[in-house]
Parts: structure tokens; sequence; C-alpha cells
């Protein structure tokens, strides 16, 4: 089940209280923010059953803050409290994405209205997103599968090239994995590549995703994250992995490398194609040499 709290945003400390106030008798807990940054951590924790946003306040420039809200988690229903009589506002709001539109000061049936249909929405959401994520599962590692994984970069190269942001990616593969195979099978092989996953999840932000590519190979999905982010990140991770010790379960302390290259946008790609061509290539850099690092390949 979603959450059923809401968020109330801006406007005045008066209408902001009094709309918290009008939730709450509606039978859903109300956080009243003045923070805009505040509210963007509340729904990057989870999906919210709806934010009131009001405007005035710390929403000066309301369609701007409802833009950023919604690239922060783009499903969360935003219901806009204003000028609802001014078409041109109420117009702009619901292109841009506006969950629905009321005239300040909110009238308290019509909280109650919008509140029942958004948690039914809200609530579809999710199951929706269960599904999914099944969906796009691989079976054994439990990371996302390769068909979700050219669907969710399409989707983020299009939300930086909307809001002139980076987006970085990681390609990795494990070091030696054969010899795991053939020291104790490839049963205990399978269990290596679930605990990469595993850990190397462990270790990403919710906005980042890891999937699985094929065999041994990984790709990581790092949004808002530069070259310089990514390649820290891909150190961090590289360390994680040759830190653990694999296959304690089964009585051993398998102790494993990785190899990672990068890719940036738009400096090595512009698209989906060119970014995983740019890192495998970074990535072969490092297996055909060293292992055990991260390549980095300068676009000629």
């Amino acid at each position: 089940m979603p959450e059923d709290r809401v968020l109330v945003l801006g406007g005045t400390e008066e209408a902001r209280q009094a709309l918290a106030r009008a939730v709450t008798e509606a039978g859903h807990p109300a956080e009243a923010l003045t923070d805009p940054g505040a509210a963007i951590a509340r729904i990057e924790e989870r999906l919210h059953a709806l934010i009131f946003l009001l405007v005035g306040g710390a929403a000066t420039r309301p369609l701007d803050l409802l833009d950023r809200l919604l690239h922060a988690r783009p499903e969360q229903g935003i219901v806009l409290v204003g000028p609802a009589g001014d078409p041109e506002f109420r117009t702009g709001a619901l292109k841009r994405g506006a969950y629905h539109v009321l005239a300040e000061p909110a009238v308290a049936q019509e909280v109650e209205w919008v509140l029942r249909n958004a948690t039914e929405r809200a609530q579809l959401l999710q199951a929706n997103a269960v599904l999914r994520q099944e969906a796009f599962r691989d079976d054994l590692t439990e990371a996302f599968n390769r068909r979700y994984m050219e669907r969710h970069m399409e989707e983020e190269l299009e939300r930086a090239r909307r809001y002139d942001r980076p987006f970085s990616i990681l390609f990795m593969d494990l070091d030696h994995l054969k010899w795991v195979n053939d020291a104790y099978g490839h049963l205990c092989g399978s269990k290596v590549l679930m605990e990469v996953a595993g850990l190397i999840q462990k270790h990403l932000r919710r906005s980042d995703k890891i999937f699985r590519f094929g065999g041994d190979e990984f790709v990581v999905t790092l949004p808002e994250t530069d070259r310089r982010g990514a390649l820290k990140v891909a150190n961090r991770l590289r360390e994680a992995v040759k830190r653990h010790r694999f296959l304690i379960s089964e009585g051993a302390a398998v102790q494993l490398t990785a190899s990672f290259g990068l890719a940036t946008f738009p400096q090595d790609g512009m698209n989906a194609d060119q970014l995983l061509r740019h890192a495998d290539q970074a990535m072969y850099l490092i297996k055909s040499s060293s292992r055990d690092g991260v390549g980095v390949k300068d676009v000629p």
C-alpha cells in the first residue's frame, strides 16, 4: 500500500495550516512544509497519497516547482491550489502534469473528493509498479533485466535532455568468475552473481538502478551524475566487491574483483547504444590489462 500521508506546501501560514486541518479531518495524516527541498526529499523516499501545492509563499513560481516535484517522482499526484478561475494558469498546470487544480481557499468537500480519488490512483500506481518490478526482474539475481534497462535508459536520457542534466552509466564485469565455476560448480557461480547484485544495490542511491546485462556483466545507471561523480561511484563499488567474501554460507570465503567502464551523457554518447558501447569499450581497456579497475575512455 502507498503512503497515505499528504504534504501541504507553499502559501501563507494561515492557508497552509487550514488546508492541513481539512486533510486531517478527511482521514489523512498531513504534513505542512515551507521548504520545497524537504518536500522533494519526502517524495523521493516514497510515493505519497497527494501533495497540495498552494500558490504563494515558497511557491512563488508554482509551475516551476511543479516541474521540480514531478522530476523527483513523476507519478506523484499534485494538486495546485490557487487561481483556478484563471484558464491560462489552470491549463498550464494540467499540461505540466498537475493532477487537479483547486480554487483558494479550498472547500472541505472538494478536498475530501480529490483525496479519495487520488488515494485510489496511488493504490493503482503502486500495484502496477509491483507488477512491473516482477516483469522486469532478472530471474536469478533479482537485478533488473536487460529488457527493462533499454526502456529505463531511454526515459532517463529524455529527462537528462529536457533538464540539461548529466546522466552516467557503469558497465561492470566480474573478474575470473570462471574460476569459481570450475572450483565450486556452476550453482555456486550463480550464487555469487546473486550476492554481487545484492551487494551493489546496497551501495546505490534510490534513483540508481542495477541491471543484469548478461552472464556476469551488469549495468548501473546513475541519474544526475557527471563523469567525476560516476568515477567515485565506480571506485566505491569496486572496493565493495573486493572487500566482500563470497559463498560464506557454502563454507567458503571467495575473494573476487570486478572491472568497470563508465560513460556519461552527453560527452560520451547521445543515446543508449552509444553510451553502452562506450562504457563497454572502457571496461575492456581494464579487462585486457590490470583488471580490478575503472576504465574511462576518451571520445576521439
